[in-house]
């Protein structure tokens, strides 16, 4: 098989050719919130006013700070190809590194089965554990985002359970988390609380609140986090989120900053988005501490 590589406008197109026949696929380089033209018309000017080329400019150098810290490249491993962040510190909290792979001298035997490998029973390396098994063993090619692989990889079948059910926080809870919901924010130990859009960030790196006041917590930042439920019985029943406490570090100091979200009470329909966005959130914790421990 042959890649090569074409960097068209704001995407990375990789042709590929092979038995199968020439095969096309995009990839995003850089994601900006905003054309320089479009921030000209937001702040009042035109492109011909001194206000709009000023605002243009000033566009520009945030657009390219921007893409100097999210910019992507097309990297080739042992374990396939992968789309990651140009910068470490780009990268999402909720990713994992690259296992190293058992030395193929180290097992001799499948490491699940214990089939003895020959000329015709094969080694196979899963990408998630690293570990070494049979072809019976480590069939399945299953997504797996965490480590950023563009196409399906190869698992065992134990990783390949877990990395199925991480594939619905990709698919569906991470657009719940970047879609926002709507909390009344308590900050430490004050009595008064503030109406605010909680949502993640695009990069998936900070939690974003907005109203009067403006705050970005870097996920990284974060201690722990408590879920706050109402509706369970002695005898068992469903459970609904209302809330949730979050403890996390403003950088610079090793003291914990607190902050209690309450759902909004107005409508039922804020009530059912804050209730699905808290459980979004509960699992992507799960993932953030899944990476720190890795």
């Amino acid at each position: 098989m042959q890649d090569w590589l074409e960097v068209c406008g704001w995407s990375l197109l990789v042709f590929s050719s092979g038995r199968a026949g020439p095969a096309r696929r995009r990839f995003p380089l850089v994601q900006c919130r905003a054309r320089p033209e479009r921030a000209e018309r937001s702040l009042g000017g035109s492109a011909a006013s001194p206000e709009g080329r000023v605002a243009a400019a000033e566009c520009r150098g945030k657009m390219s700070g921007c893409e100097a810290r999210d910019a992507k490249k097309l990297v080739r491993s042992l374990s396939g190809l992968r789309m990651v962040p140009e910068h470490r510190s780009a990268r999402s909290p909720f990713g994992l590194d690259e296992p190293p792979w058992v030395p193929d001298k180290e097992c001799p035997r499948c490491m699940q089965c214990d089939t003895k490998f020959d000329f015709i029973t094969r080694k196979h390396h899963c990408r998630r554990c690293g570990k070494c098994f049979c072809d019976k063993c480590c069939s399945k090619k299953v997504p797996l985002p965490r480590m950023c692989f563009v196409d399906p990889v190869r698992q065992c079948a134990e990783c390949a359970l877990i990395s199925q059910k991480e594939t619905e926080f990709y698919d569906k809870q991470l657009k719940v988390l970047m879609n926002g919901a709507t909390f009344f924010v308590t900050l430490g130990t004050s009595d008064k609380s503030e109406l605010m859009v909680c949502r993640l960030s695009n990069n998936q790196r900070y939690l974003v609140l907005d109203g009067d006041s403006h705050y970005e917590i870097e996920i990284v930042q974060i201690s722990t986090v408590q879920i706050l439920t109402e509706g369970f019985t002695p005898g068992g029943g469903n459970t609904r989120a209302i809330g949730m406490i979050l403890q996390y570090k403003v950088p610079g100091s090793e003291e914990l900053t607190q902050m209690k979200f309450t759902a909004s009470e107005d409508f039922s329909s804020n009530k059912k988005l804050s209730a699905s966005w808290l459980a979004a959130m509960h699992k992507a914790t799960k993932l953030l501490y899944e990476s720190r421990d890795q």
